[in-house]
């Protein structure tokens, strides 16, 4: 019999928690299905999605469920993939102070959605933190005076002050997306700019005096430019409607209790990514450890680096004056100029700081 394998990600990383070998896996895979709102028992040959909730330590824990089929060497049974999230209102990050977010990328983020208009634009691939991050935005401006809706998709979290919408068959993303228009608010956050539909609502909103909040799958700022150009956004329209494009990852954190400075064998790695000799031999440069009580392989938590694009009039103004395509090294090449961390930048200072290793970073931006 195949064992059942149980996996936590902790920071960032799938690690083996359990193996349980006296049960059929099917059996297990029933047991969750029932206590899973949403899901067929019974139906094992396509993907399925659900919640369940649990009061824990006086708290409702809500757990979003996925659930798919997949197959073994075994081909006469029916195996599943399960993958559990858990939900927990507790962990939000509402102090907009506590992101970790580098000085320059902090102000200018609070300068644009201090601004009563504009598109505040997050992008990064699936888990790097852009709801995060969109949350602790939310939580900074919200007040009882202002008029805060969301559009998501699913719902994670509840954010306390916002009118969130809730997608379903009847409601799709596109009819609220639409409905909001006529809802009156003044800050709008639309989960995900997904085509030309959304995008255009997105810029309407913005260039109609509301200030808009949305995230984009992008490897850095300067890109998502050209991904609302090619979406069929005007130029005109994206030089005036965004305020700000961050793009962001998260890096796991060292152990500040195992952590030791790099070895010699990795020099080469630093010296490529931009850490000089002279940084190295210091002795202020660290790697992982071996692992301690109080860390996960000489790694506790996590932390972000970011590109910060502040819409400045030069910035803008390169923006209408691109041709048939987006310059994104021009624009980059002036953000820098402007003060702009690029996200190896941003990993180069976690560096210095002591707060990562060289690996964590050239596996951050190995695809930029």
């Amino acid at each position: 019999m195949l064992p059942y394998q149980f996996f936590f990600r902790i920071d960032g990383k799938l690690t083996l928690w359990h193996r349980h070998d006296r049960t059929s896996p099917e059996a297990i895979s029933a047991v969750v299905k029932d206590r899973t709102v949403g899901v067929d028992r019974f139906e094992r040959d396509t993907a399925q999605d659900g919640f369940m909730q649990r009061i824990i330590d006086d708290h409702l824990i809500r757990f979003r469920v996925s659930i798919i089929p997949i197959t073994s060497s075994e081909y006469e049974r029916r195996f599943e993939s399960i993958v559990i999230r858990i939900v927990d209102d507790r962990n939000v990050i509402s102090n907009l102070r506590k992101l970790g977010l580098q000085t320059k990328a902090e102000s200018d983020f609070i300068k644009s959605i201090s601004k009563s208009k504009g598109i505040i634009l997050l992008t990064g691939p699936t888990g790097s933190g852009k709801s995060t991050t969109l949350m602790a935005a939310l939580y900074h401006i919200i007040k009882p005076d202002i008029n805060v809706l969301t559009v998501e998709d699913p719902v994670e979290y509840h954010i306390k002050g916002a009118r969130q919408l809730k997608i379903g068959n009847r409601f799709t993303f596109e009819t609220a997306i639409r409905s909001i228009l006529r809802h009156d608010p003044d800050v709008v956050m639309v989960g995900e700019i997904r085509d030309k539909i959304t995008a255009d609502i997105a810029i309407k909103l913005a260039n109609t005096g509301h200030l808009t909040f949305s995230t984009l799958h992008t490897n850095d700022a300067p890109s998502a430019i050209s991904r609302m150009y090619k979406m069929g956004v005007e130029t005109f329209l994206l030089a005036y409607a965004i305020n700000i494009i961050i793009a962001q990852r998260l890096i796991r954190k060292l152990c500040n209790d195992c952590k030791r400075p790099i070895s010699k064998e990795k020099w080469p790695e630093a010296l490529n990514l931009g850490i000089t000799e002279e940084e190295l031999e210091s002795g202020k440069i660290f790697e992982a450890g071996k692992g301690c009580k109080k860390c996960n392989g000489g790694y506790k938590g996590r932390i972000n680096i970011c590109e910060a694009l502040y819409f400045t009039p030069e910035i803008r103004r390169a923006i209408i004056e691109s041709g048939e395509e987006i310059d994104e090294d021009n624009i980059r090449k002036i953000s820098k100029g402007q003060g702009m961390l690029s996200l190896m930048d941003s990993g180069l200072d976690r560096i210095r700081t002591g707060m990562t290793s060289v690996s964590e970073i050239t596996y951050a931006t190995s695809e930029d």
